[in-house]
């Protein structure tokens, strides 16, 4: 807290009790009290009178280790203009200096101590000063306390008794568990917070300067350059017109940045120095595609995920070599079907770990050499970025079905401790200087809604929204006969399933004794009485019945212990269900009903839907591009489609009378609609954002099409220093901290459904 030099100052023609923080005015007016943060802001100016402050200057000093938003600032300005009796467009006390920040024109004095005299009972007490009024006031002599003095004493017995109580249910241990690591201090703020989209950012080794993309016109995006103590960024990179560039990534001694630029028909990866000028191309990306990528410990190439060099389905790692420009797969045990990727070198070089696998992902590590990996985690979960620990003792990783989305994984006892959340949006993508305990992140504060878009018009039309609401609605499914709308919303405060007549919002309903997970779209039945649904339980991911005239709900007894999605096929007695096989990929698995008998499976399987018109299944795979249908009986598959739907938007893509089509983002729209099989004119349905989730549905007339969109692409980039605990070895006693196994099960528990109304919403639209 910044420290006043004297207990009076002298502001023009007011004093300022700088203890009291009362403002006096010399018309005789009553004094005004200033809430903390406001006195802390009028100091900084006071301290550069004359002098513009930056906004983020006055962040940083006034609210450090936070992520403050704009409007606490306004408010701790007009504040003071209010208690100075100021006008903000002819002001004689405080100037605004437009998108830079602020200038106290006043001169300002520090004043001689006076001699003790009565408090003035004229003060006029705010009420966001009494709310914010953390610095105590010395009471009048006297043997009694003041009715305000004794009821701010009773307040703040009760409020610390609230706040022990809080502590201790939220840390009760659960039944059978062990007890919970404490939790650790960490404290984040927003660096860069401009609106649009700033993603992947990267921290130089010394954790001076994070690098990160920046979104640009026509959807394009430039490399970005900015110190972490809130200063203006600086354009590192120049891309052409039809050019992005994306993905910075610093070499260890903090001299190059790597990144990616891509264009229509071309993807290379770059070198550009730290301090700026014309970047070289290092070669192309592998295969025309990128993913994220790190530099080798040798500073002469690139590691990244990439496809197998045999021509099999999965995602081995590979190694740019600078020298040559070409790609070559490492060395090590890659299972048919794995997709490896995120990859990052150890700080010292002799460990290599990466990312197994995607919806379903877990953190493998080997020797940098190569060899045979092994997990590090069993979480089985969507991993959205990780990073090590400078020293190697552990690493920091971002699990998005959890209610805390940073975890910290100690490698010396395999214990896993949530991080602190920060006060807004959703950390992912983290980032940890090489040399210095501080990291940053991507702040998803992205929101998302139900639309619908016109197929059979000539023009494209803008999507109109469905069933609006100032929740979150998305993975839409339509009934066979077009007329009822299945879909996901947390209107309600709480994730729900919803039913309702199309154009007819006042049918709507919730669904009660039903927490669905937002990761697949409902699926109805051929007659439109039922729909399948995945859910949560307190023993983990089930598959629900719902029927959909009673809302009554039914949980299935699939064996699998983790079911993924669900289809019906031509037959009553018989139900495809998605599992998690157990080494982190989806089997499709045929079920009969009657004693839930396995009839049938097929391997490594993102989503599969039923076609009844034509009697086959449609698959998509997670490892490979395309589309495969087999019969519904799952014998025979054959590959129909080889580079749509790509692997990165397996769900991308839906059914409509026996035709297929794909939603997947192209060049110049993020969510077209093209027909996959048959020859056919597409269209761009939406340019701006990228469907939500996949998984469209159309109406039986072929007339709309629904899907979620986003409403909001808000993503902000975060940065926290790493408290002192991190670099130290956890205690005996709170080495009682969750092994890996203990933290899957808590980590699925604490899922969406146990946080309040606005993490629930986070983690909706983030998971989905």
């Amino acid at each position: 807290m910044i420290r006043p030099a004297a207990s009076r100052l002298r502001v023009l023609d007011c004093e300022v009790d700088a203890l009291r923080r009362v403002v006096a005015r010399a018309d005789g007016s009553e004094g005004r009290r200033l809430t903390l943060k406001a006195m802390q802001v009028l100091l900084v100016l006071v301290e550069h009178a004359g002098s513009v402050v930056t906004r983020e200057t006055l962040f940083q000093q006034v609210w450090p280790d936070t992520m403050p938003t704009d409007d606490v600032l306004t408010q701790a300005i007009a504040q003071l203009r209010k208690a100075f009796g100021d006008d903000r467009d002819a002001p004689r006390y405080i100037e605004t200096i437009a998108r830079t920040g602020y200038r106290l024109l006043a001169p300002a004095t520090w004043l001689e101590e006076p001699e003790p005299k009565p408090v003035r009972p004229d003060v006029r007490e705010d009420a966001a000063a009494v709310a914010d009024d953390t610095v105590p006031v010395a009471p009048a002599p006297g043997p009694r306390l003041s009715l305000r003095v004794l009821a701010g004493v009773v307040a703040l017995v009760l409020a610390a008794g609230a706040w022990l109580w809080t502590l201790a249910v939220r840390d009760a241990p659960a039944r059978g568990s062990r007890e919970r690591a404490p939790e650790l201090d960490l404290a984040y703020r927003a660096i860069v917070s401009t609106p649009g989209q700033e993603r992947l950012p990267a921290l130089s080794p010394d954790g001076a300067t994070v690098a990160f993309a920046q979104t640009a016109g026509e959807g394009g995006s430039v490399l970005m350059l900015q110190t972490v103590g809130q200063t203006a960024a600086r354009p590192l990179t120049a891309p052409g017109e039809v050019e992005s560039d994306t993905a910075p990534a610093w070499s260890r001694d903090g001299t190059r940045i790597a990144f990616v630029r891509i264009s229509n028909d071309s993807c290379r990866f770059m070198l550009v120095a730290a301090s700026g000028g014309e970047p070289r191309e290092a070669g192309p990306c592998l295969h025309g595609s990128w993913s994220q990528f790190d530099w080798t410990p040798d500073g002469r190439g690139l590691v990244m995920g990439g496809q197998r060099s045999d021509g099999a389905a999965g995602a081995a790692l590979h190694r740019l070599d600078f020298a040559t420009g070409r790609w070559q797969p490492l060395a090590y045990d890659v299972g048919e079907g794995d997709v490896d990727q995120l990859p990052r070198y150890s700080p010292d070089g002799r460990m290599l770990a990466f990312r197994r696998n995607l919806s379903l992902a877990d953190l493998w590590v080997m020797s940098a050499e190569g060899g045979t990996p092994r997990p590090l985690t069993r979480l089985r979960g969507d991993i959205r970025g990780w990073d090590w620990l400078p020293d190697g003792s552990g690493l920091v990783l971002s699990h998005v079905a959890s209610q805390s989305t940073l975890w910290l994984l100690r490698l010396e006892d395999g214990s896993m401790q949530a991080l602190p959340r920060p006060p807004v949006g959703n950390a992912v993508y983290p980032d940890v200087a090489a040399d210095a305990w501080s990291m940053v992140f991507e702040v998803d504060q992205s929101r998302s809604g139900l639309f619908r878009a016109r197929l059979d018009g000539v023009a494209e039309a803008a999507p109109e929204p469905v069933f609006a609401s100032s929740g979150v609605d998305l993975l839409p499914a339509l009934s066979p006969d077009g007329r009822t709308l299945a879909f996901l919303s947390d209107r309600s405060m709480a994730v729900q399933l919803w039913l309702g007549e199309v154009d007819q919002p006042a049918t709507l309903r919730a669904v009660e004794g039903l927490q669905p997970l937002p990761r697949h779209a409902p699926v109805w039945s051929a007659d439109g009485r039922s729909l399948l649904v995945l859910g949560r339980t307190g023993d983990g991911e089930r598959l629900f019945e719902v029927d959909a005239g009673s809302g009554r709900v039914q949980m299935l007894a699939v064996p699998a212990a983790r079911p993924v999605f669900a289809a019906y096929v031509d037959r009553a007695d018989r139900l495809l269900v998605g599992v998690d096989d157990g080494r982190g990929r989806v089997r499709l698995v045929l079920y009969g009903r009657e004693g839930w008998r396995e009839l049938a499976s097929e391997d490594d399987v993102g989503l599969a839907r039923y076609d009844a018109g034509s009697g086959a299944v449609l698959f998509t795979r997670p490892s490979a591009p395309g589309l495969w249908r087999t019969d519904a009986s799952l014998h025979g598959s054959v590959r129909i489609s080889d580079a749509l739907p790509d692997t990165q938007h397996y769900r991308h893509w839906g059914l409509h009378a026996g035709r297929v089509y794909s939603i997947g983002p192209e060049s110049g729209c993020a969510t077209p609609w093209r027909p996959l099989l048959a020859p056919g004119p597409g269209r761009c349905l939406f340019r701006e954002g990228m469907a939500v989730g996949g998984s469209p549905t159309v109406d039986a007339q072929g007339r709309w099409l629904y899907l979620g969109l986003p409403m909001s692409q808000n993503v902000d980039i975060g940065w926290g220093a790493l408290p002192q605990a991190l670099r130290e070895p956890p205690a005996e006693s709170s080495r009682a901290a969750r092994t890996l196994p203990e933290v899957t099960e808590n980590a699925a528990r604490s899922m969406t459904f146990g946080c309040d109304a606005a993490r629930c919403r986070r983690d909706f639209v983030l998971v989905s």
